[in-house]
């Protein structure tokens, strides 16, 4: 077991030479800040001046030398399986007008209605459930496809045809309100673990979802009191549930993560990196285009938000100036020469989320404000109103609007949120966390996504033991989930690196009892 763990240690520490070599190191570290830069390995501040030069470049063939795609990275262990729900363009009319019906019927307030409505992002999960249920029904059930034999045909669109009739409705696969109703449900649930190898989470999640659907297909019904109870197909289907919680909570993860962990210090010495990178000259002294700049100090922001605030990726695409993303300014009293005491104009950016603005605002209501490091704000400030005024920074940032001459403007963003995609539309979960993801790759051979990490920011804080249960306890609610949770879902540690604090303090335990029976 000592081989296994010091040949770990080994692998670990060489990689995290690669990581810290591929990152280089930052000829800005000993610029106006002083010294040799940030203790943690993020420096921030300004960016780069118009001087600047780019260490090498960051699109096109030369960057791509030695680099792997992408697409070609695998951080799962289980194979690439055909697609089986329905397409878009399978989907009949019939059957579309029904899940356009269901997608606002949840969504929206109506009379009589006993819940509140559910979040758009919710009721979207709801459709994809919905599509993956109805495409293994036609392609699997009618179909008598297996589900993962790849076809044979080459003109198919990488999976089996799924023929769908035309009268295609989710009553096909909730025929009634009993009990037997939810037979079909059941049996894409069991498909989809023996078949699809899903994880127990995903099996919880698809469950969640399959009872969402059957609640508003067939609604409520009236016990001999007159009060609302669910219908026999709910409650079959919350049988199932309950049964399967425990195996939610427990499942492995599918995904490797040596492949897409990056340890904190060195997603901090990334964030540097990225900031590095939005110098407005190409590496042979050439001038960059406004949008290549752009998009780069936009990538650096992303991440450096993470790094301050490690929220869930939502957050940076629903940050919008004013709602969410708010400069609160204030007085502040210094000491002055002569010890006189003299008051400074101070500004903090923070992030503020009413119950509607993240995952479990129904469970945690408003959250406190998420106050962003000080070594974000020129960047930011850049990013949002252009390079800085002293005639309008003296009239202040709280009532300032988005400007033409910050570099969000070269996008020519269409929409309210602070941060765009390149051709000027919000920005939606996928493209960011590919963007995300491709940054990531291409600095540190890693394939980080943004929702990792919080779970590389607990790992690290409860590993290295800088914190004390006050502080873990803080920790949490300021990321909007519970202790257990923390301890949970985000602390990627292996169990024989949680008890080793344990092995130290029951060796001290018995040392001071040793001492206590000589005396």
């Amino acid at each position: 077991m000592e081989v296994e763990e010091m040949a770990e240690e080994a692998r670990v520490e060489a990689e995290q030479a690669a990581i810290a070599e591929r990152l280089g190191a930052n000829p800005a570290a000993t610029s106006a800040l002083g010294g040799d830069g940030g203790a943690d390995g993020w420096i921030g501040g300004a960016l780069p001046g118009p001087d600047t030069r780019l260490p090498r470049p960051t699109t096109g063939r030369l960057a791509a030398t030695g680099r792997t795609a992408l697409a070609d990275v695998r951080v799962t262990r289980r194979k690439r399986l055909p697609p089986y729900a329905l397409r878009d363009d399978e989907i009949p009319g019939a059957l579309a007008d029904e899940l356009g019906r269901m997608h606002r019927g949840v969504t929206s307030r109506r009379v009589g209605g006993a819940k509140a409505p559910v979040r758009v992002t919710t009721a979207n999960n709801y459709l994809e459930v919905a599509k993956g249920l109805l495409g293994w029904y036609c392609r699997c059930k009618l179909g008598g496809w297996d589900g993962a034999t790849p076809p044979q045909d080459p003109t198919l669109l990488k999976t089996h045809p799924a023929n769908a009739p035309e009268d295609l409705s989710l009553r096909d696969v909730f025929p009634s309100s009993d009990a037997e109703g939810a037979a079909l449900a059941i049996e894409y649930l069991q498909w989809l673990d023996e078949k699809r190898g899903v994880l127990p989470s995903t099996e919880a999640f698809q469950l969640r979802c399959l009872i969402a659907l059957a609640k508003w297909l067939h609604g409520s019904q009236t016990n001999e009191h007159g009060a609302a109870m669910e219908q026999p197909v709910v409650m079959e289907l919350v049988r199932v549930q309950r049964g399967n919680v425990t195996l939610a909570t427990k499942g492995e993860h599918a995904a490797d993560e040596a492949a897409k962990w990056l340890d904190w210090p060195d997603y901090l010495r990334l964030v540097e990196r990225l900031k590095w990178e939005c110098a407005p000259l190409t590496h042979v002294g050439d001038q960059r285009p406004d949008k290549d700049v752009a998009m780069a100090v936009q990538r650096y922001l992303l991440f450096a938000i993470l790094a301050c605030v490690p929220d869930r990726q939502r957050t940076l695409r629903e940050l919008e100036l004013g709602r969410t993303l708010v400069c609160e300014e204030f007085d502040d009293a210094v000491d002055g020469e002569n010890g006189e005491v003299k008051l400074t104009r101070r500004r903090v950016w923070t992030v503020k989320h009413s119950p509607d603005d993240y995952k479990t605002g129904g469970a945690y209501g408003a959250r406190p404000s998420l106050v962003l490091d000080e070594r974000l704000y020129p960047a930011l400030e850049a990013w949002l109103f252009g390079p800085p005024d002293p005639e309008e920074d003296a009239r202040g940032f709280t009532d300032r609007g988005y400007s033409g001459w910050g570099w969000r403007a070269c996008l020519a963003p269409n929409h309210d949120y602070v941060f765009s995609r390149p051709n000027g539309e919000p920005w939606n979960v996928s493209e960011l966390s590919r963007t995300f993801s491709r940054a990531a790759m291409r600095l540190t051979g890693k394939k980080t996504n943004p929702h990792l990490v919080r779970d590389m920011v607990i790992t690290h804080v409860r590993g290295e033991g800088i914190a004390t249960d006050a502080e873990l306890e803080a920790l949490s609610l300021y990321m909007g989930h519970s202790i257990a949770m923390q301890k949970g879902t985000y602390d990627r540690r292996t169990q024989e690196q949680k008890v080793a604090p344990a092995i130290g303090l029951m060796s001290a335990i018995n040392a001071r009892a040793a001492e206590k029976k000589a005396r």
